[in-house]
């Protein structure tokens, strides 16, 4: 290709280039029109993903994974005043401190070798959030293109360098062990369910139904927390709960939306006689609660401890002291999603039924399978009960 100017190949390469200049020169003079660091941006992108603005972020376990990620790695401040979210989604533990090295360079001298580095010398300290990482960092990258502070992104084709520590290694911020297959076996499984329905005294929100549901269903936290009754369909022959949305928000502004993690995550999940039965009685306990007077949770099966909409984070808390307390500091809610599916691969159960159960994504998780809406998973009532 013949060189059209010193500045660029093509009419347009030689324009951007121009008006890159022009955009230096005026920077130069105006301090209150610098350059934006990489954390400028980083700060950009939180922000964005904490009001709902980024369309690929949805779900609050990804906003709070996001939150954590650019915290614990990416140099992002923790807010002076809030202690609880300086550990927010980090379950596992980080005992080295981190200080970022490429959050304070101005984005137009930021290059792919800086950012390599800087993954490089977090995969040492056994970060497993990388990938996380990598899209906020992307995230910021292309606001600095959009921003036309830069034509090419340093961040593309990043390379994720090996884990250096096995997952065995690890462990949940309680100082837990985090086992490699992290599942229950049937005995353990009977005993979590004796265990947890032990009432200690300074327990204030019981979540032991919560968590005995969440071994009949494999629902995810938000999603078990979130049922309203209107979900829950308790019949003779056959009990089955749906998945339509979950409460998002935090305080005062929680509300139930109906959005979930992904378009596979709205389903229908088959009860077994025990977690029906369970219900049923949850259920006579809420009529009789709402003879005493109305309240905004009424129409949740697991209201929060005032009786307003479920709240995500106290309940989080709620069930990782009981798991504590009854002798399983190992576990977390998600061990039981996990011991669910071990469950029905383990009696031969369909995978099609198993990936409608679960609420897996079909395109990563069972890419060779039908739609879920054209399997029967009542199958699955049997082999969890």
């Amino acid at each position: 290709m013949t060189q059209l100017s010193r500045s660029g190949q093509t009419p347009s390469m030689a324009q951007a280039a121009l008006e890159r200049v022009i955009a230096h020169e005026r920077r130069s003079s105006d301090p209150d029109d610098a350059v934006p660091t990489l954390g400028d941006l980083i700060a950009w992108a939180v922000e964005r993903i904490e009001s709902g603005r980024d369309p690929q972020v949805n779900s609050p376990n990804s906003v709070s994974k996001y939150r954590g990620v650019a915290r614990l790695w990416a140099g992002h401040p923790f807010p002076p005043d809030d202690e609880d979210l300086a550990g927010d989604r980090s379950h596992i533990r980080r005992t080295t401190p981190h200080e970022s090295r490429v959050r304070d360079i101005p984005i137009d001298q930021l290059t792919p070798a800086d950012l390599s580095d800087e993954l490089e010398r977090i995969a040492e300290l056994g970060a497993g959030s990388l990938t996380h990482l990598r899209a906020l960092w992307r995230k910021a990258t292309a606001r600095g293109i959009a921003l036309r502070y830069i034509t090419v992104d340093p961040a593309v084709n990043l390379r994720l360098p090996a884990p250096t520590t096995s997952p065995e290694t690890h462990t949940y911020k309680n100082g837990a062990s985090r086992p490699l297959k992290n599942s229950l076996t049937n005995e353990q499984l009977t005993t979590l369910r004796e265990k947890v329905r032990i009432r200690h005294p300074q327990q204030r929100l019981d979540v032991a139904d919560l968590i005995v549901l969440g071994t009949y269903t494999g629902l995810r936290i938000n999603e078990a927390n979130s049922l309203r009754w209107v979900d829950v369909h308790l019949g003779s022959e056959r009990s089955f709960l749906t998945v339509q949305g979950q409460v998002y928000g935090s305080g005062k502004a929680r509300e139930w939306k109906p959005m979930l993690k992904r378009d596979s995550s709205r389903r229908t999940v088959p009860l077994p006689p025990a977690a029906a039965e369970l219900l049923r009685a949850r259920q006579r306990g809420a009529l009789d609660a709402q003879l005493q007077g109305a309240s905004p949770g009424d129409a949740y099966v697991f209201p929060a401890q005032r009786g307003g909409l479920p709240d995500q984070t106290a309940a989080r808390k709620a069930v990782r002291r009981k798991l504590d307390r009854a002798g399983f500091p190992w576990v977390t809610f998600h061990t039981l999603r996990r011991t669910v599916e071990r469950q029905l691969m383990d009696a031969g159960v369909d995978p099609r039924v198993i990936m409608s159960v679960m609420g897996h994504d079909p395109a990563t998780s069972w890419a060779s399978y039908v739609d879920s809406k054209s399997v029967d998973v009542d199958v699955a009532a049997s082999v969890l009960e």
